[in-house]
């Protein structure tokens, strides 16, 4: 209580971080139902959620840049009207491009939040900065689990149209961060600090940050599949509907946990060693998974969570060593290229799956699991250090 009471701005941001990435993940799990209402084809569900995850994503650099010149905490509220009410009037619309538009345009308000809010977050807790971080990360990070429990019954009872009052739970937040006058927090600018210029990155490095990045395309490529496709397989492999949101929204939520107890193992075992091992029982849980139908289908959807994310940790640390003078943009190149990447991935594949058929299409992804399992036992020894990171610094990779 009394650290409530002494973070309570902290708080009210980390609530905030929650509210926009449950309307970040509204959407993806409840394509079944635009597909049924507009007759959208897979492929062109892999289009709706690339263009969200890319609005997201992709102009968190430039945006962040931008905050750094003129941020203002005011633009997290901004933030989270923007967001709330866009994603939440998509249930009215009735055109696949407009639906495009108005998702991808909302997404944006992303880009504003998550980089503004991890910084005032850093600066604001009577704690330290990881666990500052860490409050505010963890908070946010069970919007994911929440959000397919929540909208899947909705739309598969009463339609898309009721999405139209999930703005209400946004607009509560907005007046919330406003209450506790989050709009008042002081920024810091880039123009207050000396600006030290990032040496260039060696040229041997560049192969094995590749191969890196490429493992964390694959695993977040992976994670997007059963975001985006994972009710509807489930769906044609025997399982309810209800059922279906209720494994993803447990998957969701074992994804936090691989995260947390992905990086302790790391610390202890060494990030190759959780690479090789998670990889390779990732590539068994996912064959059997995408090979069998009914109970073991729904058990293997479970597992995957955690175990698609419990490298998550490990994956950032590798490419930190690897650019030890270039840590920001190693976060960045695991955290934002490769959620782009991944997009175009899915994009692939759904179309893929409009020809072939959806189950097929899951067979096939097990091709690029496969890969990422390989690709872990050629991780260079030199750039694995266990025991390396101490918590407050893994926090902030999270």
């Amino acid at each position: 209580m009394k650290f409530i009471k002494r973070n309570l701005q902290l708080i009210a941001v980390s609530v905030g971080h929650f509210s926009n990435d449950f309307y970040m993940n509204l959407i993806p799990p409840i394509l079944f139902a635009f597909s049924s209402e507009l007759g959208l084809t897979l492929a062109q569900q892999s289009v709706i959620a690339f263009v969200i995850t890319t609005g997201g994503t992709l102009l968190q650099p430039v945006v962040g840049y931008m905050l750094d010149k003129v941020g203002k905490s005011s633009y997290l509220i901004i933030g989270i009207l923007w967001i709330s009410i866009g994603m939440s009037v998509t249930g009215l619309i009735t055109n696949y491009y407009l639906l495009i538009a108005v998702s991808g345009i909302s997404a944006i308000a992303s880009a504003i939040y998550h980089p503004l809010g991890s910084s005032i977050a850093a600066n604001l807790s009577s704690v330290s900065r990881g666990k500052s971080l860490s409050v505010f990360m963890t908070i946010g990070g069970f919007a994911a689990t929440f959000t397919p429990m929540v909208s899947i019954p909705v739309v598969n009872s009463f339609g898309l149209r009721p999405l139209v009052f999930f703005a209400i739970p946004g607009l509560l937040t907005a007046l919330f961060l406003k209450s506790v006058n989050v709009d008042k927090i002081e920024c810091k600018t880039n123009t207050e600090t000396e600006k030290k210029q990032e040496p260039a990155i060696e040229k041997g490095k560049v192969a094995w940050l590749s191969l890196v990045v490429l493992i964390s395309v694959i695993r977040v490529a992976v994670s997007s599949l059963i975001v985006v496709f994972g009710v509807q397989l489930m769906l044609a492999k025997g399982v309810s509907v209800i059922t279906a949101g209720v494994i993803l929204s447990i998957h969701m939520f074992l994804r936090s946990i691989g995260t947390l107890t992905g990086g302790l193992i790391s610390d202890e075992l060494g990030e190759k060693r959780v690479m090789i091992f998670f990889n390779t029982i990732l590539l068994l849980v996912y064959g059997v998974t995408m090979f069998t139908s009914g109970f073991i289908t729904a058990i293997g959807t479970v597992i995957l969570g955690y175990v698609l994310h419990a490298t998550a940790t490990a994956n950032i640390t590798i490419t930190h060593n690897i650019l030890p003078e270039n840590l920001n943009l190693g976060t960045g190149m695991i955290m934002g290229l490769s959620n782009t990447i991944a997009g175009l991935i899915v994009l692939i594949f759904g179309k893929y799956a409009d020809v072939f058929g959806l189950i097929h299409m899951a067979k096939i992804s097990t091709i690029i699991v496969a890969a990422a399992a390989l690709i872990s036992f050629f991780i260079p020894m030199k750039y694995v250090k266990s025991k390396n990171y101490v918590a407050g610094e893994r926090a902030e990779t999270f």
